[in-house]
């Protein structure tokens, strides 16, 4: 181990670089942009530790390096290099490397700390190919006392990747650290089409000149997975950066556009445990990775899945038929609808729904209890007359009944207008603010004077809560029969900050909110019987475990690729869009059941009346044929990467009634591929959504998609028909035209 230590400005050496190798030019001062320049030259990596200028930290691992420059009070990032694609990624302004935000408990003083200034001593200990780390001590501020603050990046050659760990301690009993944003940085997007990746929803893809922000709140549909990546899909030159946090804890992901810069910023911002608590410190969960990403944001997803299948406790257990503690019935699901009110109106609107289908069916049942939608929370009981008897008839007929409930919200006034048991029983276990109060939410539901309802936001972690819902999904499935049960806004609402310390969590920040979920959901899956499911709205992959389908509803923005289906397709079941009218909703209908199909979702979601035009329900019943054919695919197989459609593919665009505006552009012809790996086969799937016939060209690498052999069998499906094989050489370069608003399937599979 080398170790040095810096606490005053050192001489950089400016080196000129030329075609015949380094020469060393007289020592001067150092300049930030000289510094810089240097530091975007692939070559400086290659310079003999002996001529590189004594402040810089040089961090190489594989095909990933770093330059950080050791200053007078701090530390900055100088480069971040591609070394096998020779293109620098870090941005001409960097970030620091963390910021930390610090409390007075008096609640008058607050500081911020940052890694590029204002310290007393900055080491650095170097482990030369393995790690180096870097060492904050004694902030300027001497408010602050000699907190401090320490980094260590482990330099994984293989995979050309930095990881890092960080903590900050020795914090005065009279401060608390209240947030961390660990690590950040900065990368050049001056690329044409530079593509900016983040998880929300299914995955989320800016591409060129933007601005704004793209942030989630982790575990929650806003960031259901820890990473996002930053790429020029020209060079195939970019990041990959992650949390590999195997316990879940409380972050929020952000992926901010610097247009005047021409970069983007990725920040994690962590709250810290116990935050207001003196003396806390802080320890980032589990380890953040830089790596160096060669390829787009599937290449991204596969390296975030290796790391979920080797390491993340939320993966549930997959066999030969997939994930097995999932009922077979909702592992083949191909199509839902939701339903409401009460059960004459509900039978009859679900029996002809299914007819229509032809294939089983799920339906989505709300307002199946007396009490209004949003309001006396969590007193589902009694239920509509003859609840019971139409679950029976439905389930008789392979219709899968899933009754809605809310797993988080408990009304503070939950009888009519009067506090029933809130105060009584609810308040204690409710998640609390730093002032002690109840956190509470209002949606649109109104009580009988007009008011809002104000619903607490329960604290997954006391037993009050757990017990409750379980006792209400136990007695659904016990005494009414359901096959399943959706527990709203589970996955869909990230963390609170809960501050009552009598639930037995730290307070703030912390692994504890997905933990005390999980611990719920077991509890309920270890009781119900072995033929029914869980479901929960959104998706976050912390309860995937427990949870053996996401309502995907809020898949409906503009610029989404199929990020999450590639991670954990064949492991959790996902179901649904949310379909609305509108001008445009017929198109809209399409693209959102095309793009579903693709994706490898169970379909629909839908409500009837949506389907009065026959060309709507007769597109809905294809497709929903279509994936019940291909099912096993989808249960027992793993989304591969779609393949490359060449011709002149026209683009479609409707308004999706999401967001306002809601307008969402995709391909007319829009394509998906899923492998059955270890049987040796794969399947293509391609979808015309548009009024007008397509032709399109597929480019398909068989042995891509683990089917070998210089030539394969090809069938062709389409919806109830099943074309006769035929041979194909491996590389499948085949026109094909597609009538308007259809889908079809090529099988590739081994030639024996």
């Amino acid at each position: 181990m080398r170790r040095r230590y810096f606490s005053c400005p050192t001489l950089l050496l400016v080196y000129f670089i030329s075609l015949s190798g380094f020469r060393a030019a007289e020592a001067v001062p150092a300049k930030g942009d000289e510094a810089a320049a240097i530091a975007r030259q692939a070559a400086a990596f290659e310079l003999p530790a002996d001529r590189r200028p004594d402040s810089w930290v040089v961090l190489r691992a594989g095909d990933l390096g770093a330059i950080f420059n050791r200053k007078e009070d701090g530390i900055e990032l100088l480069s971040l290099f591609d070394l096998a694609k020779n293109r620098q990624l870090a941005a001409e302004t960097p970030l620091p490397l963390f910021r930390a935000a610090l409390l007075h408990l008096d609640k008058k003083n607050s500081i911020t700390v940052s890694a590029d200034g204002g310290w007393q001593r900055i080491n650095v200990e170097e482990t030369p190919g393995k790690e180096t780390k870097f060492t904050w001590e004694g902030p300027v501020d001497e408010r602050l006392g000699l907190p401090r603050a320490t980094a260590v990046a482990a330099l994984d050659a293989a995979a050309g990747a930095i990881r890092w760990k960080f903590q900050i301690d020795n914090v005065g009993e009279r401060w608390a650290v209240r947030w961390v944003n660990v690590p950040q940085v900065a990368l050049d997007a001056s690329a044409e089409q530079f593509s900016s990746f983040h998880p929300t929803g299914p995955g989320l893809i800016k591409r060129g000149s933007w601005e704004g922000v793209m942030a989630g709140a982790y575990p929650s549909c806003s960031a259901p997975m820890q990473y996002m990546a930053a790429y020029d899909p020209r060079s195939e030159s970019g990041l990959y950066f992650a949390m590999h946090d195997p316990r879940s804890a409380k972050k929020d992901l952000f992926l901010r556009s610097r247009p005047d810069k021409r970069d983007v910023a990725l920040e994690c911002n962590i709250p810290a445990e116990d935050m207001n608590a003196g003396g806390n410190g802080f320890v980032m969960p589990g380890e953040a990775v830089w790596q160096v990403l060669h390829g787009d944001w599937f290449d991204a997803a596969l390296i975030y899945r290796e790391w979920v299948r080797k390491n993340a406790p939320w993966r549930p257990k997959l066999g030969p038929d997939g994930r097995e503690d999932t009922p077979r019935w909702m592992r083949e699901l191909p199509v839902w609808l939701h339903a409401s009110g009460a059960p004459e109106k509900v039978v009859s609107e679900v029996e002809r729904f299914s007819e229509a289908m032809g294939v089983p069916v799920g339906v989505h049942w709300y307002n199946w209890h007396e009490i209004p939608f949003d309001n006396d929370y969590p007193h589902y009981f009694p239920v509509k007359e003859g609840f019971g008897a139409a679950v029976r008839r439905l389930q008789s007929k392979d219709i899968y009944v899933m009754p809605y409930i809310n797993g988080r919200l408990w009304d503070s006034r939950d009888k009519g207008m009067d506090d029933f048991q809130f105060s009584r029983v609810a308040l204690p276990a409710a998640t609390k603010e730093e002032d002690g109060k109840p956190h509470l939410e209002s949606y649109s539901s109104k009580e009988s004077d007009g008011s809002k309802v104000r619903l607490a936001a329960m604290c997954p972690s006391t037993k009050l809560w757990q017990t409750k819902v379980r006792e209400t999904a136990l007695r659904l499935m016990n005494e009414y029969g359901v096959k399943g049960v959706y527990i709203d806004q589970l996955a869909m609402s990230g963390p609170v900050l809960c501050f009552d310390r009598s639930h037995g969590h730290p307070t703030g920040g912390g692994h504890w909110w997905a933990e005390g979920y999980n611990k719920m959901l077991e509890s309920i899956r270890w009781s119900m019987p072995k033929d029914r499911m869980l479901t929960s709205e959104g998706n976050a992959e912390a309860y995937a475990r427990n949870l053996d389908g996401f309502l995907t509803w809020h898949w409906c923005v503009d610029g989404q690729v199929p990020a999450f289906p590639a991670v954990y397709g064949g492991a959790v079941q996902m179901f649904g869009r949310s379909y609305r009218g509108g001008e445009t909703k017929d198109l809209a209908l399409r693209m959102k059941v095309g793009q579903q199909l693709v994706f490898g979702e169970q379909l629909g979601w839908i409500s009837s009346w949506l389907l009065e035009d026959q060309r709507n329900m007769d597109f809905l019943r294809r497709a929903a044929r279509l994936r019940w054919r291909l099912r096993r695919y989808f249960y027992a197989g793993e989304m591969a990467r779609p393949p490359i459609l060449l011709g002149d593919v026209p683009a479609v665009r409707a308004d999706w009634q999401w967001s306002k505006p809601g307008w969402v552009t995709t391909d007319a012809v829009m394509a998906g591929a899923w492998t059955l790996p270890k049987e040796r086969r794969a399947v293509i799937l391609l979808t015309n959504v548009s009024d007008q016939p397509a032709t399109v060209k597929p480019q398909i690498d068989a042995s891509a998609y683990g089917v070998p052999g210089e030539q394969v069998r090809l069938k062709i499906i389409v919806a109830d028909v099943e074309k006769e094989p035929f041979l194909s050489p491996s590389r499948v370069s085949r026109e094909v035209s597609l009538p308007a608003r259809s889908a079809q399937a090529w099988e590739l599979t081994l030639v024996k």
